[in-house]
């Protein structure tokens, strides 16, 4: 019987970006896994590749959008057709949001599944209900609704409710979600790119000390995870330089998860050879 391998997908906003890299291993190797979870950019990132669009052309399609400003307002406007409003919410009752349903519908490449059950390798995200204080898991129905669920950040990205649920970060319970691509027998992976708080040498602004926050308490929660069941290959790429809003740092994004890639080629190497 052929091994079986189980991916994770973290969340860690930009810093997802450095993904890629490790997605590509898996082409070069000639290996897919056989289930893929993720954790918003995470599930970004796995939504395109468990529906089959190889790692080079995720790589190529974050090229081309965030390479500067100018490519990413050119591919906004594009893809709207112009109606740049549409991806904001604009209220005087409440704080202006962007629309997270159509901003991962302008972030994934053509050719992504409809709904998570469509995908060719079996897929499912995770995000928070709000007020049920729990970790929600997304296993069939719109794919694009799912992703913006996993990837809302309140007060910032707004997702739309699902089955009734406020839905939001699936990072705020389950950074790496790799519980739930494990089974007997599989071999399981972990990308983790949270990263920690950018460490330049001033005292961090707002922006810096919220998200910085939030990354420690992440990183805690994966720490408690790994301790009760440890995957088989845990790989963090070196991220704390980037900011987690760096999205147009794109090739030193790649760069940073490049740098991994020989590490996850070893591992997997040595644990499909035992």
């Amino acid at each position: 019987m052929a091994v079986e391998i189980g991916l994770a997908l973290g969340g860690g906003a930009a810093r997802g970006i450095a993904h890629i890299p490790l997605l590509e291993v898996f082409d070069e190797l000639g290996i897919k896994p056989v289930k893929i979870a993720g954790t918003s950019i995470g599930a970004l990132m796995g939504a395109a590749y468990a529906s089959g669009i190889s790692a080079r052309d995720i790589r190529q399609h974050t090229i081309e959008v965030l390479n500067n400003r100018v490519d990413a307002a050119r591919h906004i406007f594009q893809q709207s057709e112009g109606k740049l409003f549409d991806l904001i919410n604009f209220s005087f009752r409440k704080p202006t949001q962007v629309d997270g349903t159509k901003l991962a519908e302008l972030a994934l490449p053509n050719g992504v599944a409809r709904n998570i059950e469509d995908s060719k390798i079996e897929f499912v995200v995770n995000a928070t209900d709000f007020f049920g204080h729990r970790e929600v898991v997304i296993d069939s129905g719109p794919l694009v609704e799912a992703v913006a669920a996993s990837m809302a950040i309140p007060g910032i990205i707004e997702a739309p409710f699902k089955d009734d649920l406020l839905l939001i970060d699936g990072a705020m319970t389950n950074p790496v979600p790799f519980e739930h691509v494990s089974a007997p027998g599989r071999i399981v992976v972990a990308v983790d790119v949270t990263g920690g708080p950018y460490p330049d040498g001033k005292r961090p602004g707002y922006t810096d000390l919220a998200f910085g926050a939030t990354q420690i308490m992440q990183l805690r929660i994966s720490e408690l995870a790994r301790q009760l069941s440890p995957p088989d290959i845990y790989i963090e790429p070196d991220l704390s330089q980037f900011r987690a809003h760096d999205f147009f740092k794109v090739r030193q994004l790649l760069a940073a998860g490049e740098a991994e890639k020989d590490h996850l080629k070893r591992e997997l190497d040595k644990l499909l050879a035992e």
